[in-house]
């Protein structure tokens, strides 16, 4: 291919042709699985098919098609994970996969589905941060696992799990202390905090109140 699939997908997304960034893509996919049948599953490959098959559900989504990118999604994580996991992109780009399937779900009225995916995501970011407890945007990515989690928590009516979600998700985020050249994080990790904070009930403000004093 002449022009790199994230250039496919940033252009064709500009200019909302949809159509033509999904047939590129699906071919450029298409000149990864042949590479992959002659050389085999080498880490290069499946993750360049990961990123593209995770272009694709974008694509599929964007044009209303959640069935078909709920299975792309699903491929792109099914290549993701034969991939080491101590490249941070690639388990950022699993994680986020991971989370646009719950998404998905989420949308589509099947909780309980949401929610093991949102919490596969998180538990790919927990293991992310054992190892890079000092990536700062490592951190922020557990605590809006936490948050999915916790949301979908709270419409299956588990104020409990909901209630400790929130609060670990606010712990995480309180604790944080970006640098002053990471605004852009700064704003990200305000605006979380704002949504997790309106999220916990009198009772659960009160406890925590409790527990500082």
């Amino acid at each position: 291919m002449s022009i790199l699939p994230y250039e496919i997908h940033k252009q064709a997304f500009r200019a909302q042709n949809l159509e033509s960034a999904k047939s590129r893509l699906s071919l450029c996919a298409e000149d990864i699985r042949s590479q992959i049948e002659k050389v085999g599953n080498t880490s290069e490959l499946c993750s360049q098919l990961g990123a593209v098959l995770g272009m694709l559900g974008d694509c599929c989504r964007a044009m209303g098609d959640s069935s078909s990118a709920v299975t792309y999604f699903e491929e792109s994580v099914e290549f993701l994970s034969k991939l080491p996991k101590d490249d941070l992109e690639i388990t950022h780009t699993l994680s986020v996969s991971l989370n646009k399937i719950g998404d998905l779900k989420y949308h589509g009225g099947d909780l309980q589905a949401a929610r093991s995916y949102y919490f596969q995501s998180l538990n790919v970011r927990r293991d992310v941060v054992k190892n890079n407890s000092n990536v700062s945007s490592q951190v922020l990515d557990v605590a809006v696992s936490l948050a999915k989690v916790a949301d979908v928590d709270k419409s299956l009516g588990d104020e409990k799990s909901a209630s400790d979600g929130f609060q670990e998700a606010i712990n995480l985020l309180e604790s944080l202390t970006l640098k002053s050249e990471a605004s852009g994080l700064e704003q990200v990790r305000l605006s979380v905090l704002d949504f997790l904070r309106s999220q916990l009930t009198d009772d659960d403000k009160q406890e925590q109140v409790k527990q500082t004093v």
